[in-house]
Parts: structure tokens; C-alpha cells; sequence
């Protein structure tokens, strides 16, 4: 599962991960459709995460670099992580009866 960006989210880091994942596909020569059949996802959740508009978890990134045959380091190998604040993310705790 990726955690979906909305336009005031997206950063630097999903962009830089997004144009990687795109230079490995397309230098495996795979179509987006075929990366998403080969992964699970949908061809649209593809171009998603090479749109820098959804972060994939680390399960996903693992069967992405088994999809492209690469290791799990040279897809993100060249990720630029220089725009990541240290910081601790705000956090509301919600109460599960209320769901």
C-alpha cells in the first residue's frame, strides 16, 4: 500500500523516487502496465508513484526492485532524501469508538 499525497504534500522525496522508478522501468523496458500486472497494482498506481503523488511502503518498494530485477538499494539508489525534515510529525490520537 502507498500513502497517497494530495498536491500540498507532494515533496521532493515521493518526485525523486517516482523519476527513478520511471528511468528503471523504462531501462527494463516494461510499459507501466506491465510493471503493475508483473507488481499487482494498477497501471494508474504506477504512474502515481512516478508522478511523485503517492510514497510506496517498503513492501512495495521490495516488489518493485523483484519486479525490475534490481536490488531493493539500486531503486533507491539515487533518490534524492536532502529535502527530509528531521521533526517530529504531529500525531492525534483517536478514540476507536468514535469510528
Amino acid at each position: 500500500m502507498a500513502k497517497e499525497l494530495d498536491a500540498s504534500e507532494e515533496d521532493s522525496l515521493a518526485l525523486s523516487f517516482g523519476r527513478r522508478l520511471a528511468t528503471l522501468r523504462e531501462a527494463a523496458g516494461l510499459e507501466g502496465t506491465e510493471l503493475g500486472r508483473r507488481v499487482g497494482m494498477s497501471q494508474a498506481h504506477v504512474w502515481r508513484l512516478e508522478a511523485g503523488r503517492a510514497v510506496p511502503n517498503l513492501r512495495t518498494m521490495a516488489r518493485l526492485a523483484v519486479a525490475l530485477d534490481v536490488t531493493l538499494a539500486s531503486l533507491v539508489e539515487e533518490v534524492d532524501c536532502s529535502g527530509v525534515e528531521l521533526r517530529n510529525r504531529g500525531y492525534v490520537r483517536r478514540d476507536p469508538l468514535e469510528d
